[in-house]
C-alpha cells in the first residue's frame, strides 16, 4: 500500500523581502503547503490568521522591529503554530523567540525545504495535541496508527535539529531537548487515557524521542 498522502496545510508567510519570499515557496514547492504571503505585519489580522494552520515569520519587518512581530501573532492567533524563519544569527534571540511561544526558530541560511517543511508540520502536529490536552478532549482525538507514526518521525525530527543545533547553537538545542521531553509526556498521557492503541507502537515512539 502506497503512503498516504500529507495533509495539505495553509499557511501565513510573513517576509518582507521579495526574494526571500519566492525562495521559501520555492523550497515549498510540492510539499502540500501553501502560502498566504504578507509583506508587513500590519497586513495580518486576526480574521486572515483563521483561515491558516501555521505562521512562518520573519523578524525583521519595516513596521515591527525584532519579537514584536511574534507577540503580535500570538495576540492575533494564540492557538497559532508559529515558526519563526529568519536570519538573525545571534545566541539570544532563538532561546527568547521559543520562550515567548514560537514552536521552532529557524536560520534561513542553515534551512532547506525539507527542514522548514518539517518544522512547519511538527509546529502543527505539537499545538494540535498541546490543545487537545489543554482542554481535556484528549479522547475525541482520532488517534489511529497514522498518528502514532507521525509522533515517531516527529521524535526522530526533532533528534535530528537538536544534533544539527548543539554546537553553533547550545541555546536553542537545549530548548529542543525540553521539546522532546514535552512529547515524551504527550506520548505517556495517550499511553494513560488510551487502551487500543498497540504498546510497542507508543514504546517506537518514546524511542524516537529519546533517541
Amino acid at each position: 500500500t502506497p503512503p498516504a498522502a500529507p495533509t495539505r496545510l495553509r499557511i501565513l508567510l510573513l517576509e518582507d523581502n521579495p526574494a526571500d519570499a519566492r525562495l521559501t515557496q520555492e523550497r515549498l514547492r510540492g510539499s502540500a503547503i501553501d502560502c498566504d504571503v504578507a509583506t508587513q505585519l500590519h497586513e495580518v489580522s486576526a480574521q486572515r490568521l483563521v483561515g491558516v494552520d501555521c505562521a512562518l515569520i520573519d523578524l525583521g519587518l519595516p513596521d515591527a522591529s525584532g519579537l514584536q512581530a511574534l507577540q503580535r501573532i500570538r495576540k492575533l492567533g494564540p492557538e497559532l503554530p508559529i515558526v519563526v524563519l529568519t536570519g538573525f544569527s545571534d545566541e539570544v534571540t532563538g532561546p527568547i523567540a521559543l520562550r515567548l511561544g514560537a514552536q521552532d526558530f529557524l536560520l534561513k541560511q542553515d534551512s532547506d525545504g525539507q527542514g522548514i517543511v518539517r518544522a512547519i508540520r511538527f509546529a502543527v502536529a505539537r499545538m494540535r495535541l498541546q490543545l487537545a490536552l489543554d482542554h481535556e478532549a484528549l479522547h475525541e482525538l482520532e488517534l489511529t496508527d497514522d498518528i502514532i507514526q507521525q509522533l515517531f518521525a516527529i521524535g526522530l525530527a526533532m533528534r535530528t535539529t537538536q544534533q544539527r543545533s548543539a554546537e553553533q547553537q547550545p541555546a536553542v538545542a537545549a530548548r529542543i531537548a525540553d521539546h522532546v521531553h514535552e512529547l515524551k509526556q504527550v506520548v505517556q498521557q495517550i499511553r494513560s487515557t488510551t487502551v487500543d492503541l498497540e504498546p510497542d507502537h507508543l514504546g517506537q515512539v518514546v524511542a524516537g524521542a529519546e533517541g
